[in-house]
């Protein structure tokens, strides 16, 4: 380093990597942001700036490729509720292995959190691969991976509103949904409305092949 050069600061990682996989395909503006950084703008700023730039894309993405939103939503979803209709029977035999847990014991016993753990890692598990899945399919646009998130985070609030006006009342549902209506959905609720969604875009991020960047300096 020449003398009275100010030394370059390293850019935040996670959220390069989110700009450079989901955000426009346009260098300019990622050398713009990076020497914004570089003289003396924050790391909140930064952030603000990468979020406003991949929320842009995607929403551009969406209004431009409306159908292909959709077949990715289409594609998380169906991927999704695959993993849940086998999560109750999985979610038994791994607990049983694990721990001797069974269903009937636990209902004279009132010892369900072998269930709850390993129902908890199916569900996440899930999501996992529903990302991943929806990142492979959709290469073109790598942002559909935020439409499937967004509605996730649509879908648990629905839920939400859902499981307040039926409080109470039994509801009958298609034994396939069972697991996710009565355990996979009210967790993800209840403790991972964020959770969840924040994993499918890290899944995603780490499943969609970068996009031909020139990458900023001091990554």
């Amino acid at each position: 380093m020449r003398n009275g050069e100010t030394p370059s600061r390293k850019l935040p990682f996670v959220a390069t990597v989110l700009l450079m996989r989901f955000g426009p395909q346009d260098d300019s503006l990622l050398g713009d942001i990076a020497e914004e950084y570089q003289a003396g703008r924050s790391g909140t700023w930064y952030w603000r700036q990468t979020l406003t730039a991949v929320a842009l894309t995607a929403a551009g993405d969406l209004k431009a490729h409306p159908l292909r939103a959709l077949s990715s939503v289409l594609i998380g979803w169906g991927s999704l509720l695959s993993c849940f209709a086998l999560g109750d029977v999985t979610a038994n035999s791994i607990a049983g292995l694990i721990w001797g847990w069974s269903r009937q014991a636990a209902y004279a016993t009132g010892w369900w959190w072998p269930f709850q753990v390993t129902a908890a890692f199916i569900s996440y598990a899930g999501f996992a691969l529903s990302a991943a899945i929806v990142a492979r399919s959709s290469r073109r646009s790598p942002a559909m991976v935020l439409v499937y998130a967004a509605s996730v985070i649509a879908v648990l609030l629905g839920f939400a509103i859902w499981m307040e006006t039926t409080a109470g009342r039994p509801v009958p549902m298609p034994h396939t949904l069972f697991f996710a209506l009565s355990v996979a959905l009210p967790y993800h609720w209840r403790s991972g409305v964020l959770l969840a969604p924040a994993l499918i875009v890290a899944v995603g991020m780490l499943a969609t092949p970068p996009r031909e960047h020139h990458v900023p300096k001091a990554l």
